[in-house]
């Protein structure tokens, strides 16, 4: 089936699916900013003026963003066609289960998450509108459904294999805690602005990246408020943030500024700030270099991952720096023992040494196709 032409833009050669991170981006402000007119909305770094500020720059951007197309000539790069090819795996659907629609515009990515309860092996999912059902991911078999009554925004998370709850959050703020093992809320929490990726949960701390670049850790048995950290802001974002990493005695975070930090878990101290990527350029368009990647940490080593800035390796005991190369992406990595896997903002598909940061292959068969991020499968 032939795919639709991507919309003209005015910029020579962009990346055309972070230019759809960018629209979205500034939908979701405004969403965003109409939602918080109602109450509840505290907790804030944004005082109202600054949001209603937000608003119209955001307005602005877009009817730059998107005025004079027509007139200029087409200078999106074209996706790469698809050719056909002899499949080395065979797959076979075990099981399929229908979440619903949400609108297109929201550009969710509203993750699952697979780990264990006291019944064994279990997928949670949700879908726009709140609905969290419960899965054995074996069959597809139903253990439980919920419906938590807000619109859902960042997907679910969980306990790094597992425990008794899991995290999801909503549109306007909203952080509920689920029991694993039958669904019941637990309790529910208001942040105050919306948290696009999933909440890293753990035995007695839950951390999430909120929007307005804040990282929030609340109590994870009531959901108090333990601390939180606001960081700087840019103008002009893509669509989305990173997961944090939650560790036995500290959080690991990525900023829109391109910052990556890690805190101490108990107080909220920063202990080191490794800058990933330095906004340069002319414009806000150029000077984007959000960490919307989740970053991994690894037998001792942190990676992280800018938009328009690098891949770096990060020792995690002192703070230096290993390697660090050139890179552009939003998507999340992968990994096994030798390498690291990631999909660049072009929709190539990496391999890059854990050891020395060397490029070990790249394929752009799916140039510009909105490739996801990889999975390494038996690595």
């Amino acid at each position: 089936m032939r795919r639709a032409r991507p919309m003209m833009l005015p910029w020579r050669k962009p990346h055309y699916w972070a230019w759809k991170r960018v629209y979205y981006a500034l939908n979701a402000t405004i969403l965003e900013a109409l939602a918080m007119q109602h109450p509840p909305f505290n907790n804030s770094t944004f005082s109202a003026p600054r949001k209603t500020a937000l608003v119209a720059a955001s307005l602005l951007a877009a009817t730059l963003l998107f005025s004079g197309c027509a007139a200029k000539k087409d200078h999106v790069d074209p996706p790469a066609p698809l050719k056909e090819f002899a499949a080395s795996v065979s797959t076979q659907d075990v099981w399929s289960y229908g979440m619903g629609s949400a609108d297109r515009n929201a550009q969710l990515s509203l993750t699952p998450w697979v780990g264990r309860s006291a019944a064994g092996s279990v997928l949670v999912a949700t879908d726009a509108r709140g609905q969290v059902v419960a899965f054995d991911p074996r069959n597809g078999e139903q253990r439980w459904r919920t419906e938590l009554g807000f619109a859902v925004a960042g997907g679910v998370g969980g306990g790094s294999g597992g425990g008794d709850k899991v995290i999801v959050t909503g549109l306007r703020g909203e952080v509920a805690a689920l029991d694993l093992s039958n669904g019941t809320l637990l309790w529910k929490a208001d942040i105050g602005s919306v948290v696009n990726a999933p909440a890293a949960v753990g035995p007695q701390s839950v951390a999430l990246r909120t929007a307005d670049g804040r990282l929030v850790v609340l109590n994870s048995s009531n959901g108090e408020r333990l601390w939180s950290d606001a960081r700087p802001v840019p103008p002009l974002s893509l669509q989305g943030t990173s997961q944090p990493i939650l560790m036995q005695d500290a959080v690991l975070a990525g900023f829109d500024n391109g910052d990556f930090t890690a805190y101490e878990l108990s107080s909220g101290r920063r202990l080191f700030t490794v800058n990933v990527a330095l906004p340069s350029g002319r414009n806000d368009v150029e000077r984007m270099v959000d960490v919307d990647s989740t970053p991994l940490f690894d037998r001792g080593v942190i990676y992280a991952l800018a938009y328009q800035g690098r891949l770096v390796a990060i020792d995690a005991a002192t703070a230096q720096v290993i390697w660090a190369t050139k890179m552009s992406g939003f998507s999340n990595l992968s990994l096994d023992a030798q390498a690291i896997y990631l999909t660049d903002a072009n929709s190539h598909l990496l391999a890059i040494d854990r050891r020395t940061g060397r490029t070990l292959w790249s394929q752009d068969a799916l140039h510009a196709r909105n490739v996801s991020a990889p999975l390494v499968l038996n690595g």
